[in-house]
């Protein structure tokens, strides 16, 4: 199993053998990805027309990505709002499952501003015939990481006595309900939360 290291890729220029065509697949998802990362619509050349995306497992319905269509919707917002960014510390090429897998981290203001390290999820890219990425499962990680609630815990104790309208608009049931508007909301109470903390 070959592991590489984000823009440590060596380029071989000898006839084509395995270790060739593996580095040019962990190549062209390294530029695949800093497409994705930079929101430019040049990453479609490197996926099927519609990519089916799977959480934790591979049962059920996926979700899909269709070429062209750009992503909208509650989470697009608060993602955009809380600066989300996903990076990776390897990545590799896994041939029995002709797909590439890594670590993955997804960093965003929320996480920070409540004290969460960035969420780990290993990654599972699967290519067809012609190398274009046609599948992705992530599985959220259980033992390397912390869930949103625990750390969210005294952070409700705390809004409750200091602004408990706000608290329950924003986390009704012990959930996040996703929006522009709600994204801003909770970024100037958990400003203020921190605030409180060093006074």
């Amino acid at each position: 199993m070959k592991i590489i290291r984000p823009f440590a890729l060596i380029f071989l220029f000898v006839a084509c053998t395995p270790n060739d065509q593996t580095n040019k697949i962990l190549s062209e998802f390294e530029a695949y990805h800093q497409f994705v990362r930079n929101q430019d619509t040049a990453k479609w050349a490197y996926t099927t027309d519609t990519l089916k995306i799977w959480m934790e497992d591979t049962s059920g319905n996926p979700r899909l990505s269709i070429k062209g269509q750009i992503p909208i919707g509650p989470w697009k917002e608060w993602d955009e709002v809380m600066r989300s960014t996903v990076t990776y510390d390897s990545i590799w090429y896994n041939d029995s499952l002709h797909a590439v897998q890594g670590y993955f981290y997804e960093y965003n203001d929320f996480y920070t501003l409540i004290g969460k390290t960035p969420t780990k999820t290993l990654r599972t890219y699967w290519l067809n015939k012609q190398n274009k990425i046609h599948q992705l499962l992530i599985y959220w990680i259980p033992e390397e990481n912390t869930t949103t609630s625990e750390h969210l815990g005294p952070i409700v104790e705390w809004a409750m006595r200091n602004d408990s309208g706000e608290i329950k608009a924003l986390y009704p049931d012990g959930k996040i309900i996703p929006s522009r508007e709600n994204s801003e909301r909770w970024k100037a109470l958990l400003k203020r939360y921190n605030l409180s903390k060093n006074q």
